[in-house]
């Protein structure tokens, strides 16, 4: 075996490089600093799913508030799947249904704290804002 070079098994690309090993297939590589990855890609619609049951069950709301509270939530759903949502837009949403139904507001926002990703960022600042308004 003369002539052939023994590798050290370390790699050294220099500062700041990023060596990757293997296969990258449908990853994400992010390089730099102070980056904020969010993916969009989560399905909120199973989430969705579990409020409308507490809606449906709901034994204090009427029927009628709770098709207008379902309609709202569609509003919600719908922009919270949009991949930059509208918090404005989001908020109005959310003090409708506060006037409807108070306790499915708190079920909402518990139930779309979990997920990972942006809506729930999105869903924490909204919170936060209702949260001081109702303090003032």
């Amino acid at each position: 075996m003369a002539g052939k070079k023994k590798r050290s098994g370390s790699t050294n690309a220099g500062n700041g490089s990023i060596v990757i090993g293997g296969n990258v297939d449908r990853s994400n590589i992010v390089a730099g600093n102070n980056n904020m990855v969010s993916n969009q890609s989560i399905n909120i619609a199973p989430l969705f799913e579990t409020i409308y049951h507490f809606v449906e069950t709901n034994r204090k709301l009427q029927a009628g508030k709770k098709q207008d509270a379902k309609e709202e939530l569609q509003e919600i759903q719908a922009a919270l799947e949009e991949p930059k949502p509208d918090e404005n837009f989001i908020t109005r949403r959310f003090r409708n249904l506060k006037r409807m139904a108070p306790e499915i507001v708190e079920v909402v926002f518990e139930t779309l704290k979990n997920p990972v990703g942006g809506v729930s960022e999105v869903i924490k600042r909204i919170s936060k804002k209702m949260a001081e308004e109702a303090n003032t």
